[in-house]
């Protein structure tokens, strides 16, 4: 299968992306003078473009589906040469759940409207702050190992 896709895989996209695209634009221009006719309001109402949107979304779904599969696949057939990326992903995990279980329930004048509207329970809030401050971490990280990987290539 892998052979395969790296063959003709653009070739299998590009194919399923015109056969799309042509019953999107089927399904538009059979029905365009019709909605031409109708009112603003009940254009809004009208179905004629829910086969691109269904369409996009469907190829949206089988992207991802395909990525994480395909990425579990190439886990799978080489444990050993996983194992960096397995074990950066357990890092992030540490870092993740470390900065979640020091996080704060943000409470105060400010807040507490913006978490009511959103409803935003404690827990969530929790995992947002631990996410943030997961994120915010590894930009430090990335920024401080550019800045002496370029020290080092200087001096090299």
């Amino acid at each position: 299968m892998y052979k395969t896709l790296t063959k003709n895989g653009q070739l299998f996209a590009f194919g399923l992306g015109l056969l799309l695209t042509i019953a999107f634009l089927g399904s538009v221009f059979s029905g365009l003078d019709t909605f031409n006719g109708l009112s603003k309001e009940a254009q809004y109402e009208t179905g004629i473009f829910d086969l691109g949107i269904y369409a996009v979304a469907f190829l949206t779904f089988l992207c991802f589906a395909a990525m994480f599969l395909f990425g579990i696949f190439q886990i799978v057939t080489d444990l050993k040469g996983s194992m960096k990326g397995l074990l950066g992903f357990v890092v992030l995990l540490v870092i993740f759940g470390i900065a979640y279980s020091t996080a704060t329930i943000e409470s105060g004048p400010f807040w507490d409207p913006i978490l009511e509207n959103f409803n935003v329970t404690d827990g969530a809030s929790k995992f947002i702050t631990g996410a943030i401050w997961t994120c915010l971490f590894m930009i430090g990280v990335a920024v401080v190992t550019f800045v002496l990987s370029e020290i080092r290539n200087f001096f090299k």
